[in-house]
């Protein structure tokens, strides 16, 4: 079994993190529907790591 991840590892809760499925835009006009939503992590080096949400019950859940 895997070592659990230190204090200092990033961990994504197993809780819904948004839940809809419409945004509404900033200027008028009618909401839209989402088909995505990610996590989006920037490190020191300047790295970029996107964590995609999948769409379950509806809610967005970490994958």
């Amino acid at each position: 079994m895997a070592d659990p991840p230190g204090d200092d590892v990033l961990v994504v809760p197993p809780i819904p993190l948004a839940s809809g499925s419409l945004l509404e835009p900033e200027h008028d006009g009618p909401p839209v529907r989402i088909t995505k939503v990610e996590v989006v992590v920037s490190t020191e080096d300047g790295g970029e790591l996107r964590i995609p949400l999948v769409h379950r019950h509806g809610a967005w859940w970490a994958p």
